[in-house]
């Protein structure tokens, strides 16, 4: 059981988990980590968390991080949303990254994508305004007037 007190988990140990783990899933046999445990769930919430990696995945409903990687509840910082997009503004999931790196210690970053994502279909066929002709071309903006 890792809680905040356990010392950090090396990149190459993270890397490692969850990529077993994936392996599991994929071959059929993830799932048999015990996920309701009662004793694992109050040693988090009462020791604190120690992920041994971030993951940034898409908000989609039919990719379950935790399952993904054959993980119980600790194990992962996982950061979900539509499209899997990566902003850089205040407030962003990028906050949420530097949190697990600075305070959680966690040293492996996993960036997850899938197929046919709504988001991103919806984002790429979205209708776009005819650009405005006066910002389509600056040079109107500085011409002498006529």
């Amino acid at each position: 059981m890792r809680t905040a007190s356990a010392a950090a988990v090396p990149f190459e140990e993270a890397f490692a988990a969850c990529y077993s783990g994936n392996a599991r899933y994929a071959g059929g046999h993830g799932g048999s980590l015990k996920v309701d445990d009662e004793d694992l769930l109050v040693q988090l919430s009462e020791g604190g968390q120690n992920p041994i990696s971030i993951v940034l995945g898409c908000a989609d409903s039919r990719a379950p991080i935790e399952l993904l990687f054959d993980m119980k509840p600790g194990d992962l910082f996982v950061l979900r949303n539509a499209g899997n997009t990566c902003a850089s503004e205040k407030g962003s999931v990028i906050g949420s990254a530097e949190y697990s790196v600075a305070n959680l210690k966690t040293k492996c970053i996993l960036v997850l994508g899938h197929t046919k994502c709504g988001a991103v279909v919806a984002a790429t066929q979205a209708p776009r305004p005819a650009p405005d002709p006066l910002l389509a071309s600056p040079s109107a903006l500085c011409s002498p007037p006529q």
